[in-house]
């Protein structure tokens, strides 16, 4: 007769909208800036960073060790196909941290220079979740496993997400903008800057309570945030009015997203096929709106493009596939720290590659920032799991 949690609990750990170091349960694809989850983990340099953040909070749940069945569970919604931690040496586990480095510095670049380069985000978004489709389908099959599609497809599954995608393709979309007229440093901001607002919404209108510590670390996002946009030598008014339509779009998908998952029964990587696949229509819809036909005859003649969408496609499921993965085998402490040096290594990178210049006021804002970001994650890390432990003793007696 084991102890175990309530569904109800379970499934709140899993899905809480709260900022942080959480995501939303988005696709696992190129774009998927991701997703809930915020930016401990992030985003999609877009895009699936936004996925794999919404692994964080699941990985933590994890981590705290909940009953044997919902730890099966939170397995299966990572989307990863369950395997024994023992089957890997200790070296072999610390190689997905260079991994996991490689697809997340990798993806948020990559989107950066199709943005510049071939400034067209709705043909991009379109290749980029075609092929996320194709790389999920093929890693799903069970001679294969990286990704679990265990549960049988059906057509109720798609019906709760027809809106959500309809965002998430919007919030998408934006994220590429906002790479074309702003630096990587610039995208990283406003991220952190989202789990502000997020977090100002529960507070305001869903009443959650955070600690003091909690509140003091928000504090200091927002104070490096405002730092960095009064100090920005590279501010460009049309970047900033996408960044905040996109910000405004992830924020909304965080609380849309919450409801649509939670109720399916599908795994995450069958969730991320289900969104995928739903966005291909709004994505056609949204290149013929803005003209962007003209496109592919681009496309036909600039083979290199194809080469950058594909690889950053298959960064965003590694991304996803690293996260579980790190989850799996180290603290949620230590995977929050290796996403923010995967975070500076993308700023780094981008000023030297795209001759973004930073000036000595806006590099103590971001870092005042990221630092907010990382002291957040790491209070609701300890909120959730002492809900976990209060959970675990009021929970249902098997």
């Amino acid at each position: 007769m084991a102890s175990r949690i309530s569904k109800q609990e379970e499934e709140r750990l899993l899905a809480t909208p709260n900022a942080g170091n959480r995501h939303r349960t988005g696709s696992i694809g190129a774009n998927s800036m991701g997703s809930p989850v915020r930016d401990a983990f992030s985003d999609n340099g877009d895009g699936n960073e936004s996925d794999s953040e919404m692994m964080l909070e699941a990985g933590s749940a994890s981590k705290s060790k909940l009953s044997n069945g919902a730890d099966r569970k939170l397995t299966a919604q990572m989307g990863v196909a369950a395997s024994s931690s023992k089957t890997e040496t200790p070296l072999t586990a610390a190689m997905w941290f260079p991994f996991y480095l490689t697809c997340s510095v990798g993806m948020v670049l990559l989107n950066k220079t199709l943005s510049v380069k071939f400034p067209n985000p709705n043909t991009v978004l379109g290749l980029q979740n075609g092929a996320s489709v194709l790389y999920l389908c093929l890693g799903g099959r069970p001679t294969v496993g990286l990704f679990d599609l265990s549960v049988p497809f059906r057509a109720t599954q798609f019906k709760p997400f027809l809106f959500p995608t309809i965002n998430w393709v919007i919030m998408l979309v934006l994220s590429l903008k906002m790479l074309q007229y702003n630096s990587v440093a610039t995208m990283t901001m406003f991220k952190t800057l989202g789990t502000l607002l997020t977090c100002s919404i529960e507070i305001l209108y869903f009443k959650v309570k955070y600690s003091n510590k909690a509140k003091a670390s928000l504090g200091l996002l927002a104070v490096g945030s405002a730092v960095y946009a009064g100090t920005d030598v590279g501010f460009s008014p049309v970047g900033y009015f996408f960044a905040t339509c996109q910000i405004g779009s992830w924020v909304l998908q965080t609380f849309i997203e919450k409801v649509a998952t939670v109720d399916s029964e599908q795994t995450k990587a069958g969730v991320a096929v289900i969104r995928n696949l739903l966005s291909l229509p709004v994505v056609l819809a949204l290149i013929g709106v803005s003209g962007e036909v003209g496109a592919f005859h681009e496309l036909l003649e600039r083979r290199e493009i194809w080469g950058q969408v594909a690889l950053s496609s298959m960064f965003g499921c590694g991304l996803g596939l690293g996260t579980s993965a790190l989850y799996k085998y180290f603290a949620p402490t230590t995977v929050v720290v290796c996403n923010n040096v995967g975070k500076c290594i993308s700023i780094i990178l981008g000023c030297i590659l795209f001759k973004d210049t930073l000036s000595v006021p806006q590099v103590i804002g971001l870092a005042t920032s990221l630092a907010g970001s990382f002291f957040y994650g790491q209070e609701e890390k300890r909120r959730l799991e002492a809900a976990r432990r209060n959970a675990s003793s009021g929970g249902h007696i098997k």
